[in-house]
């Protein structure tokens, strides 16, 4: 996007600083929340979403702020710092759920917490790209994403911790969720009295994780997947894995 738009949304945000949570999808508006503006947004007319932050961190939302426009986005481009030094650190719980439409994802590379349902039931987004400088993922981020292709992770669950610790917060179902239905494999896997459980969308076909500890027979009836890229210490990965015992997927 060029400075000359980046300028008229800020020159609309002070104009209508006094605006509601939600404007017009094709004019720029402001987002505000408790007297707060966050970040400059607009739909063009292609179905993108942009997303200037005017604030390091969003609120954490109820329900995404967008929803009454979820027939209309089907990308979301969340911009650098234009206004913001600090950039768009935080996108907040449920910023983006239910968005039906959405396709893909743009991120800043400025990008650190994804909160908790921040893409819950976007079931027609395909790709997502979640960049290494993420710290954390909440809970259930893209649970009911029933049409990904292609998904790429920073670690596994919570922060990466080792599965032995914190059990509840470090496998795939932390980000997944445990959805039920036959779009989902889900997998359940007990190691010595803990359980460790898998939600993937059957539609996965390429699936890459740089950290974390995996458990044996991660991807065991993930049939659809084509490719695993595992970017962790050899040790994180079980020997059952290794073997191939994840269907007839490619380990890198």
């Amino acid at each position: 996007m060029e400075k000359a738009f980046y300028l008229r949304m800020i020159i609309t945000m002070v104009i209508t600083m006094g605006l509601a949570t939600v404007g017009k999808a094709d004019e720029p508006s402001t987002l505000s929340v408790d007297g707060t503006a966050y970040f400059v947004w607009n739909i063009d007319g292609n179905g993108t979403l942009h997303v200037v932050p005017l604030e390091a961190s969003t609120s954490h939302f109820d329900k995404s702020p967008f929803y009454k426009y979820r027939k209309q986005i089907k990308s979301v481009i969340i911009e650098d710092d234009f206004y913001c030094d600090e950039g768009f650190e935080v996108i907040g719980d449920n910023l983006f759920k239910g968005l039906d439409r959405l396709e893909s994802v743009r991120f800043s590379d400025k990008v650190r917490s994804i909160g908790e349902s921040a893409f819950e039931g976007c079931t027609a987004l395909k790709e997502i790209i979640i960049p290494s400088t993420v710290e954390s993922i909440g809970r259930n981020a893209l649970k009911g994403c029933s049409s990904l292709t292609s998904v790429s992770l920073p670690f596994l669950g919570y922060n990466g911790a080792i599965w032995v610790d914190q059990t509840d917060k470090n496998d795939l179902s932390w980000i997944f969720g445990i959805s039920t239905g036959k779009e989902y494999y889900n997998v359940s896997h007990m190691i010595g009295r803990k359980t460790m459980k898998f939600s993937l969308p059957v539609s996965l076909k390429s699936l890459a994780v740089n950290g974390g500890v995996l458990c044996s027979d991660a991807f065991e009836d993930c049939s659809s997947l084509e490719n695993i890229s595992l970017g962790i210490s050899t040790k994180s990965v079980p020997s059952a894995l290794v073997a191939g015992y994840y269907g007839d997927a490619k380990l890198y």
